[in-house]
């Protein structure tokens, strides 16, 4: 008897610290959003259910995201999700490995359209759709370059720009140039 009351014990006290490892990693508002029941906890059902919610209504944070988030409301629907991993497995994956590297990442701009967000971009958006198509990056893309031949350096004023540089210092200089020049001769 004293052992099942023992193994009963460690039973509750076991889910007791899976519960309250679940809700460790909530935030305070996250936890009072997940306890439907209103009863100080969190059980697995709740917690299941809040990260589908959070799934559901991812915020665009990253740089794909930004690209995914065609309609502009800030959050990567389900559509817009399965539209970008069609894109990507098409054609910003160039070699067909499973993973986007840098110069992938870099090319983007060729297959997927970038938002207006800066003055800059909003010179090249020649169609005033407030978003840059190909065509509109490629050129400038091209001005940026031509700036960096005459000066040896140009001012990253757009986040396409800020793939190309690579240190993070906020300017493409010469040595960072060579993949700008690759990625338009390609």
């Amino acid at each position: 008897m004293h052992r099942r009351l023992l193994s009963a014990y460690f039973i509750v006290l076991a889910c007791v610290f899976l519960v309250s490892d679940a809700q460790a990693g909530m935030t305070k508002q996250e936890f009072k959003h997940a306890d439907k029941n209103k009863d100080g906890t969190v059980d697995k059902k709740e917690y299941k259910m809040q990260k589908q919610q959070e799934k559901n209504n991812r915020k665009v944070n990253t740089w794909w995201e930004k690209r995914a988030d065609t309609n502009g409301d800030g959050v990567v629907s389900d559509d817009e999700l399965s539209s970008w991993k069609k894109l990507e497995k098409e054609k910003i994956d160039l070699n067909g490995d499973g993973i986007i590297d840098a110069k992938e990442q870099r090319m983007c701009w060729r297959h997927a359209r970038s938002r207006v967000n800066t003055d800059t971009e909003k010179k090249y958006d020649a169609n005033g759709d407030g978003w840059l198509e190909s065509s509109e990056v490629r050129q400038l893309l091209q001005d940026k370059q031509t700036l960096i031949k005459t000066n040896g350096k140009a001012k990253v004023d757009t986040q396409i720009e800020n793939e190309y540089d690579t240190n993070n210092d906020g300017v493409i200089d010469a040595s960072e140039a060579g993949a700008l020049k690759e990625d338009l001769e390609d």
